[in-house]
Formats: C-alpha cells, sequence, structure tokens
C-alpha cells in the first residue's frame, strides 16, 4: 500500500436492530471522507427506507437541497433492481461525499449483468438505469469482489 492512502470512516448500520459499527478503511490519495452503509432485506419497503436513508445521510452533510430529489430517485431505482435482479440475499448500500461529489453503491446478488433497456412503450417498467444514465454526473457497475453479484454505483456533482 503506498505511502499517499487515507483512512476512509465506514459506519455499518443495519436494519435487523444490530449495533452500529465502525471500521476504517485504506484507499488512495486524496482527503479522509466518511463512507455509511447500509444493510436492507430485499424486500419492497427496503426502497422506501434505502431512499430516506441516503436523503438523511446527504442532508446530514450539507448536500443542497436541490441535489436530495436526484438523489432519491437514483438511489430508489438501484435498490428496486438489486431487489428484482438479486437473488434473495441482502442489499447493501453505501453513500459518501468526497469533496464536491455525492457517492451512492448499491450491491446485491445477481449474477447477471445489469444493463440499460431500449426504451418499450409496450412494456411498463424497466428504465431505472436509463433514469440514472440520464440524471447522474457518472454511473458505472462491476462485480463484487469475493462475492457473487454487482455493485452498481452514481455520482450527483454538488
Amino acid at each position: 500500500m503506498s505511502s499517499d492512502a487515507y483512512e476512509v470512516h465506514v459506519l455499518l448500520q443495519d436494519l435487523d436492530g444490530g449495533r452500529p459499527r465502525w471500521w476504517r478503511e485504506r484507499s488512495g490519495a486524496g482527503p479522509p471522507r466518511t463512507v455509511l452503509e447500509l444493510h436492507v432485506p430485499p424486500r419492497r419497503g427496503a426502497v422506501w427506507i434505502a431512499r430516506h436513508w441516503a436523503s438523511d445521510r446527504a442532508r446530514e452533510s450539507g448536500v443542497p437541497d436541490g441535489s436530495l430529489p436526484d438523489i432519491e430517485l437514483l438511489t430508489s431505482e438501484l435498490v428496486a433492481n438489486a431487489i428484482v435482479h438479486g437473488t434473495g440475499g441482502e442489499v447493501e448500500v453505501r453513500f459518501s461525499v468526497d469533496g464536491d461529489c455525492v457517492r451512492v453503491e448499491v450491491s446485491d446478488t445477481s449474477a447477471g449483468r445489469p444493463r440499460v433497456r431500449p426504451p418499450d412503450p409496450g412494456t411498463p417498467g424497466g428504465q431505472g438505469l436509463r433514469l440514472v444514465s440520464m440524471l447522474a454526473t457518472e454511473w458505472g457497475h462491476g462485480r463484487r469482489t469475493g462475492r457473487t453479484g454487482n455493485t452498481v454505483w452514481f455520482t450527483i456533482s454538488i
């Protein structure tokens, strides 16, 4: 690990009543930042919980009110996708603010790759990643390290 690495303080908050736990991660060069993580069950009610959790974390971090609706909507879309396409495992939501950028990551247990679907007026739904691609400053996805599943993320400049 290089000497210009910095610590990231992470709070793990579980919905099952477990006590929050902090731990530290080391990452590349840059100023310290706080990363908050929420674990939710793969049920529809988790979308509402994750959306409001991310919005509350953004508000507490000083994110301007004008950015909150996009953070809420995109978090909802990613969590809904994780529930629909995952294989029933826990959904992880990570939130961080780094300078002038909010980042939200959602990890699931899906074996398939996320993809943006072409619009089809005859098929309801299926446009969540299209919204993410239109509203986010950046977005992307990758396989989870060491486990089955994907992590889909977006950033919003503030």
